[in-house]
């Protein structure tokens, strides 16, 4: 049977109705009459207690079976309240054991974040088919000794054992990808990756990568927003107001485009599909006319969401050309001298190496 509570206007119940006062339902906000879970845990406590042989608080008001019948349904609730409670803190012990042993595994596995890692790789493919021993030892030499002043990992592989995987075997640029990508794995915890051409030598070995770049207020004064991604001209632009701390993706340009012979990338989900972006087979068969630049131009001109965590900054800042004009001319002091193009038939890669391997500043050590 359906009752209503009776209105403000007289406290008289119909006959048969259960007695409510109305101002006292209006103010509570359970919806059930019974007791409340704190209550259920009380007597869920007293019941135990009184299991295991204490005197039952409400011993002395069993006189009934009636009284009796309630004690007994109150102590079954309890006693399922009780359990359900036995069973929460059995789970969250069980938790508590499993997250420390998993702590205690990881600890002795090489740890599971990204602290746990190096900051920098330098990631270094070598063309041991087209170069001579000794030159590639010079790079070799050269990206180590960079690496080992500032606790830096060196990762090399030789180009050509990703030979199978490009649509040209013959040409190299598409060729430091699976390189890059195979620094990833090999380091799955560092938190950056710089790749530099062999055709590039570190000039200043005394700047750090962080200070010299990645910090983020550095980044943030180095970034040049709202030019074309594409120079002089393009209608795509860097975006104006992206936050610093966004920016996964730090490269160069120069006067016609991205300069791919040195970039930097920050450990997240975001650089590897870039990277697997990047490789992908349609780009490589298409023959853009700067081959992997211009399809690295493509890619961030037609996907905002890879151009929008892009940090483009000035080109000496790691990528400076020797035979450069204007703002890429590499001068005394600059970190990085790239030789982009010394394969040319006029020029000569060893002999440009050469010259600047004599004037390369040496790293200092604390005495």
């Amino acid at each position: 049977m359906h009752y209503s509570i009776p209105s403000r206007a007289g406290d008289q119940a119909m006959p048969g109705m259960p007695a409510f006062k109305a101002k006292a339902r209006a103010s509570s906000l359970r919806t059930s009459y019974g007791p409340s879970i704190f209550s259920q845990i009380r007597m869920a406590i007293q019941d135990l207690l009184f299991a295991y042989g204490a005197d039952s608080p409400t011993s002395s008001n069993i006189g009934s079976s009636s009284s009796s019948t309630a004690f007994e349904k109150r102590r079954k609730n309890g006693r399922r309240v009780a359990l359900v409670i036995i069973i929460i803190v059995a789970l969250l012990l069980l938790s508590l054991i499993i997250t420390i042993f998993y702590a205690i595994f990881e600890s002795f596995s090489g740890g599971s974040g990204s602290d746990s890692g190096p900051d920098f790789v330098l990631v270094l493919g070598l063309d041991y088919k087209n170069y001579k021993i000794d030159y590639l030892n010079k790079v070799i030499e050269n990206r180590k000794e960079y690496a080992d002043v500032h606790g830096y990992k060196l990762y090399m592989r030789d180009l050509d054992e990703f030979a199978s995987l490009v649509s040209d075997p013959t040409r190299n640029e598409y060729k430091k990808l699976p390189v890059i990508r195979s620094a990833m794995q090999e380091y799955p915890h560092a938190k950056y990756f710089w790749y530099l051409d062999q055709n590039a030598i570190i000039m200043n070995p005394m700047l750090k990568l962080d200070e010299h770049i990645t910090e983020l207020k550095r980044l943030g004064s180095l970034v040049l927003r709202d030019v074309p991604v594409v120079p002089p001209d393009s209608t795509i632009r860097t975006y104006k107001h992206v936050p610093v701390e966004r920016m996964k993706f730090i490269i160069s340009q120069d006067h016609e485009g991205f300069q791919t012979g040195s970039f930097i990338l920050k450990n997240e989900e975001y650089s590897k599909y870039v990277v697997d972006s990047w490789f992908d087979k349609l780009y490589q068969e298409f023959n853009f006319e700067k081959r992997d630049r211009g399809a690295l131009e493509h890619i961030a001109q037609w996907h905002p969401t890879i151009l929008s965590k892009m940090a483009i900054i000035p080109q000496r800042i790691f990528n400076s050309y020797p035979n450069g004009v204007g703002e890429s001319l590499y001068q005394e002091g600059d970190f990085v001298a790239n030789l982009f193009g010394c394969d040319a038939p006029e020029r000569s890669c060893t002999r440009e190496f050469d010259r600047l391997w004599e004037n390369r500043d040496r790293v200092i050590t604390a005495k």
